[in-house]
């Protein structure tokens, strides 16, 4: 059967090669055609069932394509690869571009633009045959497992082809990092295996040419190595590849061994260095080989020693560190740390391909994947916080539904022809890398009696099966989650066996003999247990089930955690996230901030922003206040940060549960409702949206936000400082504001709100979206208190009309109601219901008028974070960035 469909499968991939892809009908019905001639000729009838599963396959195959992303240069970019083009032997790039094609099934417009990008960025980069002194720093900014090592391995491709000779990869601070980043390296450009000394991958296509490489998939760079293979080397005919941990020994060997003893004086060709996950070095740990002041005076150093040298970051945050560590805009561009690094020549931000599943669509208000599960058993067994000697004795029982999920959904990937590929579970709940060792081997008895119990059992009818409690266990599953699929139960439990067999349980951390190798071609299956081991670019390959019980609300920590971002084709459907309520409503905040941001570039290249503007753009968005705190907590007691609020929404995103907090809210809605109908300047008025008032005095404002008691999570609001200050701001040029209190669409028979005033209307109910626990409430899903159209209060009809003309028709995003000439700062105002026995609760926002891409930033207010109240609160970075054994 599995072959049969891998033959429908080839038959039509070949008719569809450098074709446009068709229409999901098209598709299925040229399918459908192609299993009639095999039919003929094979003697075997397709279900519609196989031939929706190849459809699946060859629409992630085909159909999905990627955009070009922004781009920011200096001013000085001179083109040179156009007049060279020509005259390059492109050997590296031609056979890694069919590899991509060919074995890793990558749709043909997504690499039609990989080689564009790679084009774009290879000239931004200087030309290797250039003489004389020259160095260009660049950053590439991607999205957390969106495929940043195939971009940089079609960079090294085309750099090795254009004349580059010393190509250095730096991935990561964790050895399991550098090895699996190797083995990409000995793949997709080498061509051959440095562990078993083999041809593999890209050699496919072309083997007569060969990379050397001074380091392997299970040995960092060492010395006498290093000099074993340069004796052996008679010239420099093919670039010499290094791939090394980021590591203060590892890069000061290095450094040396280029000073004092290479053969071939490497320091007079021209290098390329790539820093893959750029930002992480910055991450100050105290601990030396890992400190970012000794790890980038080593890298500088090495750049140092080459007359001829590129800079190429690559970082999955677009609040990179190099943006918003630095003290002031000065540091940034001309600091000891930074001035070396800085990318000042280009910053390209990629778009991901249609394809990719990222936290917008999971995690906001538009997800179309219904991934997420709460963990709420935990606390008893295994607590999202414990010390280092934690000894777990059972497996909270949502831990154990995640695990039967992932024999299920690996199950069904069977029956969908998934077969000869990894499946991988991850189940990141402590720190402790002795707390994860004895969750290992928990975990693996579980599997094991599961295994013990499906090979007994799963063979039977189903009556029969049933009166076993294991599949018993994973029949009630399968009914929770998967029913509603394709296949009935009956087909599930006959590939039990196949599913559950192979699974193994490894722990990845620095103390494990474990390895995470994908190099089967069989397919492994594996579930991964760790910590940090499990973050910054690892890759899970084929990753159905997340189990993730940490507690962190770092921006970037949570986004490098989530290892279920990335590609899922043909089995997107099936994959869970085990998670907190908590951590599911700040993965819902960090979509939105960061999809903000994203958008924000593509206004900025339109104004030819250089480098250094676009950093100043990262550094003064508000949501760079959450990085910069975490990565101060050492320097100091106060971290000031500017932040430019025009054309901003600041929201409260979390709200405290005491009773006290609650009243004083109300009151204060009160008191600012009675000045207002008291205000003879102020004009009322009824909308659909719920009551507004207009031509209100800043100071009303200003009062309402000083008063409001805030939760210390909502980080810009619990500052009101600064936001009173752009307020004054504002005033003092004269301007007048709108409040909106917001209510549902008004009926007849609507009841008096819960703030007197004698005003009606029917308040929002969020208590099903409401996290509540004994000091803070937050909202999953939709983290936003508020919706875009509310940002339309205080409009006239002929601003709202120009504005639809102005889009077209098209869904207006919120910042065009915000750069609408004559738009007022509006407060919004939310009355919230939540689930009994808890009271109404008062959540605002305030939406300040401008375009927040202008090419001058103006009026820029600063934050003043408490760096001990910070730590009492949220604890220590340490916490999330280390492993303690």
């Amino acid at each position: 059967m599995m072959a049969d469909i891998q033959k429908l499968t080839d038959a039509v991939s070949l008719v569809l090669e450098n074709h446009e892809p068709p229409t999901e009908e098209a598709l299925y019905q040229l399918v459908k055609a192609q299993a009639t001639v095999i039919q003929l000729s094979e003697n075997y009838v397709f279900s519609d069932d196989e031939m929706s599963a190849v459809v699946r396959t060859l629409q992630a195959r085909f159909v999905h394509r990627m955009s070009m992303g922004a781009l920011f240069e200096a001013e000085d970019y001179r083109p040179w690869l156009p007049s060279r083009q020509g005259d390059i032997d492109w050997y590296y790039w031609k056979r890694y571009e069919k590899h991509l094609r060919t074995t890793k099934g990558f749709p043909p417009k997504v690499v039609r633009t990989l080689d564009q990008i790679t084009d774009k960025v290879l000239d931004r980069l200087e030309d290797p045959s250039k003489e004389g002194e020259w160095g260009r720093r660049g950053l590439v900014v991607g999205h957390v497992q969106s495929g940043k090592t195939a971009n940089y391995t079609g960079l090294i491709c085309k750099a090795a082809d254009a004349g580059y000779k010393v190509i250095i990869v730096l991935a990561g601070l964790l050895n399991s990092l550098r090895n699996q980043t190797q083995e990409r390296i000995d793949s997709d450009f080498m061509g051959w295996c440095t562990r078993m000394n083999e041809y593999v991958g890209a050699s496919r296509f072309g083997s007569e040419r060969r990379p050397v490489c001074f380091t392997t998939s299970i040995e960092d760079f060492k010395k006498a190595t290093a000099n074993s293979i340069a004796m052996n080397l008679d010239a420099l005919n093919e670039p010499i590849v290094f791939v090394l941990k980021k590591n203060k020994s590892t890069l000061e060997n290095l450094h040396r061994w280029l000073l004092e003893h290479n053969k071939h004086n490497l320091r007079e060709y021209s290098m390329l260095l790539i820093d893959d996950e750029a930002d992480h070095a910055s991450i100050n740990t105290n601990k030396e080989d890992k400190d970012p002041t000794t790890i980038n005076r080593a890298i500088r150093d090495i750049l140092s020693i080459f007359s001829r040298s590129s800079f190429v970051g690559y970082t999955a945050t677009p609040f990179a560190n190099i943006f918003v560590d630095p003290e002031t805009e000065d540091e940034m561009k001309n600091g000891e740390l930074y001035k070396d690094l800085f990318p000042r020549d280009f910053i390209l931000s990629l778009d991901p391909p249609d394809n990719y599943v990222g936290p917008h669509r999971i995690f906001t208000d538009g997800a179309d994947l219904d991934s997420v599960r709460p963990i709420d058993d935990n606390e008893d067994v295994l607590p999202l916080k414990h010390k280092i000697d934690f000894e777990p004795e059972a497996l909270p029982g949502t831990l154990e539904i995640a695990i039967d999920c992932f024999i299920l959904a690996k199950a069904i990937r069977l029956l969908r022809g998934q077969d000869s590929v990894h499946h991988s579970m991850m189940v990141n709940a402590s720190r402790f890398t002795r707390v994860q060792n004895e969750l290992k081997g928990i975990i693996a008895e579980r599997i094991k009696e599961t295994r013990y119990a499906i090979g007994n059992y799963a063979s039977l009818e189903f009556e029969q099966a049933l009166e076993n409690s294991v599949i018993e266990r994973l029949y009630k599953t399968w009914q929770q989650e998967y029913a509603s699929g394709e296949y009935e139960w009956h087909d599930v439990q006959g590939m039990l066996k196949e599913s559950v067999d192979p699974i193994e349980v490894i722990s990845v951390n620095s103390g494990s003999q474990d390895v995470l190798d994908y190099s089967d071609p069989d397919g492994r299956s594996v579930i991964a247990v760790g910590g940090i081991g499990l973050s910054r670019g690892l890759t899970l390959e084929g990753l159905l089930v997340s189990y993730f019980l940490r507690n962190s609300i770092m921006y970037d920590t949570l986004m490098q955690m989530g290892r279920w971002f990335g590609y899922r084709p043909g089995y997107e459907d099936l994959c869970r996230i085990f998670m907190t309520e908590d951590a599911e409503s700040w993965y819902s905040h960090i979509a939105g901030a960061t999809e903000e941001l994203r958008e924000d570039f593509h206004s900025m290249e339109k104004l030819k922003l250089t480098p250094i503007q676009f950093g100043l753009r990262v550094r003064s968005h508000p949501a760079s206040l959450i990085v910069t705190a975490r990565n101060k907590m050492r320097k100091g007691t106060t971290v000031p940060h500017s932040v430019s609020l025009t054309g901003r929404l600041i929201e409260t995103i979390a709200l405290p549960t005491g009773k006290d907090a609650t009243s004083n809210n109300i009151n204060l809605v009160h008191e600012i409702i009675s000045r207002l109908q008291n205000d003879e300047h102020s004009v009322y008025r009824r909308t659909q949206l719920g009551h507004e008032w207009d031509n209100v005095q800043l100071d009303c404002l200003a009062s309402f936000i000083e008063q409001f008691t805030n939760h210390p999570q909502s980080f810009y609001t619990f500052y009101s400082k600064a936001l009173v200050e752009y307020i004054d701001l504002l005033k003092a040029e004269g301007k007048q504001g709108v409040v909106l209190l917001k209510t549902l669409i008004p009926k007849e028979d609507d009841d008096l709100l819960p703030v007197g005033c004698n005003l009606t209307g029917r308040i929002q109910n969020r208590a099903s979206t409401a996290v509540i626990n004994d000091e803070v409430i937050s909202f999953k899903k939709k983290a936003r208190v508020g919706e875009p159209k509310d940002e339309a209060a205080g409009l006239t009809e002929n601003q709202l009309e120009e504005l639809k003309q102005r889009t077209a028709g098209k869904t207006i995003n919120p910042r065009e109601y915000r750069n609408v000439d004559g738009k007022k700062p509006l407060l919004i105002i939310h009355l919230l219901q939540l689930p009994s026995p808890h009271e109404t609760v008062v959540a605002y926002g305030i939406s300040f008028p401008g375009c927040a891409t202008t090419r001058r930033m103006e009026k820029l207010v600063e934050y003043v974070v408490n760096i001990p109240w910070w730590k009492n609160h949220y604890g220590d970075s340490e916490d999330e960035e280390s492993e303690e054994l």
